[in-house]
């Protein structure tokens, strides 16, 4: 009987964008999203800690650990991440975006999207994340929008109670 060895691993990078590599600018990337978004929450306030204390922190932490990852990467970046699934990619952020801005409405200078709720939101979400599968159907897609968007508005709405507009068009919240 003879023992087979199967090697999962993948090429070390060639210089390009290794796991290790990527892992830290994603990290550095984070960090600093996080230092930025947090920057107008107060650090300290006269009666002691204020609310901008965690975030930051954790932005520091994140970004040193980052910087860190980054000098370790330089004498082996890793593995190469190889072929980047962007077909796969775009419908996901896509849907995320969409969900975003129409849920709760968006306004950007001269383009406004009303706010639609959850029951027009996560449709629209999962359809067009569900694209980013080869063998979608959109009949499925739509079912398990159906089925997701009462799952949502039962457990955001009624159970936990949340602000979540459902149908502000035509419920009025």
């Amino acid at each position: 009987m003879q023992a087979t060895s199967t090697n999962t691993e993948t090429e070390p990078s060639a210089g390009g964008l290794g796991r290790e590599r990527l892992a830290g600018i994603v990290l550095v990337g984070l960090g600093g999203l996080g230092l930025w978004a947090g920057s107008d929450l107060p650090f300290m306030t006269s009666e002691g800690v204020g609310s901008g204390l965690m975030p930051r922190l954790l932005s520091i932490v994140i970004l040193g650990l980052g910087l860190l990852q980054l000098v370790l990467s330089r004498k082996d970046p890793g593995p190469s991440t190889g072929r980047w699934a962007i077909r796969e990619t775009i419908p996901v952020i896509l849907g995320v975006v969409l969900f975003a801005v129409t849920v709760r409405g968006y306004h950007l200078g001269p383009v406004t999207i009303p706010g639609l709720g959850l029951s027009i939101a996560c449709p629209l979400a999962v359809v067009a994340s569900g694209l980013a599968a080869r063998d979608a159907r959109l009949g499925e897609l739509l079912v398990f929008a159906a089925v997701l968007t009462a799952f949502c508005i039962g457990l955001f709405r009624y159970a936990l109670g949340l602000s979540v507009p459902v149908a502000p068009w035509l419920l009025g919240y």
